[in-house]
């Protein structure tokens, strides 16, 4: 089955968000240690950032890797 917006199949939807949350938490971990574990302040927009990103480039490479149609 195909999301309608850009026709991205939903199994990629789906690896996509897996890889985000693995990634995502490893960056997490990484980043904001002390705010997680310490007296820090945790930063919400890097941690939304965190999660954002690895999704984002998992779906480009899949769009950047499609055959192109010929017209």
């Amino acid at each position: 089955m195909m999301l309608s917006i850009f026709k991205i199949p939903r199994d990629v939807i789906s690896r996509g968000l897996k890889t985000a949350i693995v990634v995502g938490t490893i960056l997490l971990l990484i980043n904001q240690w002390h705010a997680l574990f310490g007296s820090a302040e945790f930063r919400w927009r890097a941690a939304m950032l965190t999660y954002i990103v690895p999704f984002t480039v998992f779906i480009y490479s899949y769009i950047s890797n499609l055959p192109s149609s010929s017209d």
